[in-house]
């Protein structure tokens, strides 16, 4: 599988709010980060799929050598195996990142 970026709200100028209740009527779990201004975090090798949802900024995720540019309401799913590059833009980001196929113990 490669990288793949899809939309998780029609709206265009969604919220981090909306996400929040987008993701618990799916039942996902997922962990909240956020990046300042321009940040670059040091590239991270994923070893499993993860989505990783956009809620409030803009950021360019660079995975298998293609820069992906995303704003509030986009999601991009991201293989195992797989060394992830982020750059925050000009107001950081927040995102959303999850594991599909976990299964999270309680």
């Amino acid at each position: 599988m490669r990288p793949r970026k899809t939309r998780w709200s029609k709206v265009y100028e969604s919220s981090e709010e909306e996400l929040v209740l987008f993701l618990r009527a799916r039942n996902v779990t997922a962990t909240r980060w956020a990046v300042e201004e321009f940040e670059q975090l040091s590239e991270r090798k994923l070893d499993v799929s993860t989505d990783i949802y956009l809620a409030e900024g803009s950021a360019s995720f660079t995975a298998h050598g293609q820069t992906y540019s995303m704003q509030p309401g986009d999601a991009l799913q991201l293989p195992g195996d797989i060394v992830l590059g982020v750059t925050a833009g000009m107001s950081g980001c927040v995102c959303y990142e999850s594991t599909p196929g976990l299964i999270s113990k309680k």
